[in-house]
């Protein structure tokens, strides 16, 4: 009965990326392992589409963005293309707590001087209430406790001035099977084989995401399933008027 029902969520794990004394050639070939999956199966395009729809066709100053827990940085590699292509100015400040892996985001991003890389733990974050247009977080919720992701999320809406985005991972019991095949094909990597499953089975299901946006005080949050086993969760910021913050 058990193996048919909900997939029960995992609690206090940590995943062989998050731990001390991986070699860089090995977080190195995790991370693109991820570039891979976020290109592949939806993460690059899940941030993009709400993002685009969020900016809107507004003539805009330079959006300042920024990406919690980045990793290689190809989400905001991604934003800095998309913004190139729609004559968009962007300034992205990229966060991770690794040295070892902003050393490899900062080799991969060389030619996007609109990336600002910087050394930081989530949660709390380092920055002043209503620091960036948006905030954004990919692939890195489901890393957090049900009491770390709440304070996220508060920490996410009191530094955003126009929107936020979560872009994780929905637990099912055929994501985890799909995952743990998917790696299986695609890599080699010790650290994605452990990881990849674990993070199915970290995620959240919608209406825990729902209850924790609540308590947050994003009460008004949207939930936007994709394919693949993405779901995001959203938040458009707007002046008490109830129009877009200029």
């Amino acid at each position: 009965m058990n193996s048919w029902g909900p997939l029960p969520r995992l609690e206090g794990a940590v995943e062989l990326l998050d731990r001390p004394g991986n070699s860089d050639e090995e977080i190195r070939g995790s991370l693109r392992d991820l570039q891979r999956l976020n290109r592949y199966f939806g993460g690059v395009r899940t941030v993009l589409l709400h993002l685009s729809r969020m900016v809107g066709k507004r003539p805009q100053a330079p959006l300042t963005i920024l990406d919690i827990a980045t990793g290689g940085a190809d989400i905001p590699r991604a934003i800095c293309g998309w913004a190139r292509e729609h004559s968009l100015a962007v300034i992205i400040e990229a966060v991770d707590w690794s040295e070892q892996v902003l050393a490899a985001a900062a080799e991969w991003s060389a030619d996007f001087p609109e990336i600002r890389l910087r050394a930081a733990q989530a949660p709390p974050l380092p920055y002043p209430d209503r620091s960036f247009d948006y905030v954004i977080s990919s692939l890195f919720f489901h890393h957090l406790s049900e009491a770390q992701g709440i304070l996220l999320l508060r920490e996410m809406k009191r530094i955003a001035r126009r929107g936020l985005i979560v872009n994780d991972l929905l637990r099912s019991r055929p994501a985890r099977l799909l995952t743990a095949v998917t790696i299986r094909l695609l890599s080699t990597n010790r650290l994605t084989w452990h990881d990849g499953p674990m993070s199915v089975r970290r995620g959240f299901r919608p209406g825990e995401l729902l209850r924790m946006a609540t308590e947050a005080g994003i009460g008004d949050a949207r939930l936007s399933p994709h394919p693949w086993f993405r779901i995001a969760l959203i938040k458009e910021i707007t002046s008490a008027a109830g129009q877009r913050e200029a």
